[in-house]
């Protein structure tokens, strides 16, 4: 049996990946989309800045979700808003090339604003959105990303991400251990929940998203412990040996994690509170790094049982095993899209440097979403499946980066002066 040292490499290390890989070509064109300054209440400096505020966000908010290409407003036939708010001239609008117009006016109820807000057709002239969006927080930009989750919608079907967070491992400059931050799905209001000394790695969400599970180290073992949004802390599994990167079933009430309760590390099923309930590989090897389908029929996970480590999937229905990946030397992190037969795994390619790719259930149709940008690894799906969370060294220091599903369109989350690493996208956590 390998020590332990040697079973926390595999796990918490980058895999390595040995085959090149054309990169990802983009199949969706963003859809052009006018936002009209919006308009406030006169003679009022806070609702100016309030409404300002806003459009910013607004506009933040469609360029992240990659949908959206925001025209610029230099191009617009009516720069400003004049008449009624509800009636558009749609010819000017399809002149500068929309497929979509934005309108919006803030409302000060009491100390409260409110945002009265429109979304108009320019291909019909119909008005698809005539809503006003309310918020008691202090943060008002709470109504820019309830505003924006609706207009995602009417475009793919589904709400968009800007009620949804980011869990991730952060290092400080000249430390040893590691915390377990969060922060907002746009890399703000990054902030600490555990702060306890030791090292905690591979943060995930409970499907409510009311709590983190996170692998935290001991003087002697590793165990999964879970956090609040408050930062309360609990402990979850107390096994001889090591439990590590646990991962939520989809039914809520299960997670699978990798155990060395009986010597091996193997892949096991587990109730929330860490109780087992099913053994789930039976291989002397390392087995590690589950993560589970959209229906939670089958789980992908890492194994060496056949020399390198190599992604495989576990069937519930029938237990059985299927390798995936044939190339390479240590094939981990996979990540199962939530809405489609798509998992993403860490791999290094002949360069020397991690690379994150894709393939189906089959381990067919392998493509390479990051290349020649040193080392990219441990990809998390955003909940729509359509965005992928992934840490890189591109710049230095490993940082937290957001990439379209298809590798194009990349950018930072935060810049911290330490290490973040092993990114978890939450679930919508509402307003």
């Amino acid at each position: 049996m390998r020590t332990l040292i040697t079973y926390l490499f595999f796990i918490f290390a980058a895999p390595a990946f040995a085959q090149s890989v054309v990169l990802k070509q983009a199949k969706d064109a963003a859809v052009p989309i006018a936002i009209q300054a919006f308009l406030k209440p006169a003679d009022n400096n806070e609702a100016t800045k309030i409404a300002t505020d806003l459009e910013a966000d607004l506009t933040a908010d469609l360029i992240f979700s990659r949908v959206f290409k925001v025209l610029p407003a230099d191009s617009f036939l009516e720069s400003t808003i004049t008449g009624p708010i509800q009636t558009v001239k749609v010819d000017s609008w399809r002149q500068v090339g929309a497929l979509y117009l934005v309108r919006a006016k803030l409302l000060m109820e009491g100390k409260n604003p409110a945002l009265e807000a429109y979304v108009f057709d320019i291909t019909t002239g119909k008005t698809l959105i005539q809503k006003t969006y309310r918020t008691k927080r202090s943060d008002h930009s709470l109504l820019a990303h309830q505003f924006g989750d609706d207009i995602v919608e009417i475009v793919t079907g589904k709400k968009g991400l800007f009620s949804t967070k980011i869990a991730f491992s952060y290092q400080k400059p000249g430390t040893r251990g590691k915390e377990i931050w969060v922060m907002d799905f746009n890399g703000r209001n990054a902030r600490p929940l555990v702060q306890n000394g030791r090292t905690n790695l591979g943060p995930t969400w409970s499907v409510d998203g009311r709590y983190i599970y996170y692998t935290s180290s001991s003087t002697i073992h590793w165990n999964i412990w879970k956090t609040d949004l408050n930062g309360k802390n609990s402990q979850v599994t107390n096994f001889r040996g090591s439990a590590l990167r646990p991962a939520m079933m989809p039914n809520g009430r299960e997670m699978v994690a990798s155990l060395s309760v009986d010597g091996n590390p193997d892949i096991y099923l587990l109730s929330t509170d860490g109780q087992i309930k099913k053994r789930l590989t039976k291989r002397q090897g390392i087995n590690v790094s589950p993560n589970p389908s959209p229906d939670g029929s089958k789980i992908c996970f890492s194994s060496d049982r056949l020399g390198n480590l190599h992604v495989f999937t576990y069937n519930f229905k029938n237990e059985e095993v299927t390798r995936l990946t044939r190339v390479g030397t240590l094939n981990d992190a996979c990540a199962w899209n939530p809405t489609e037969n798509l998992i993403l795994f860490s791999g290094m390619d002949t360069d020397r440097d991690f690379d994150i790719f894709a393939m189906n259930d089959q381990g067919n149709d392998m493509e390479r979403l990051t290349y020649d940008a040193k080392n990219n690894e441990a990809p998390s799906w955003s909940p729509d499946g359509k965005l992928i969370a992934f840490s890189s060294r591109r710049t230095g220091n490993y940082q937290i980066y957001v990439m379209k599903a298809d590798g194009t369109r990349v950018d930072p989350l935060v810049k911290l002066n330490g290490e973040a690493s092993y990114p978890a996208w939450s679930p919508r956590l509402g307003y």
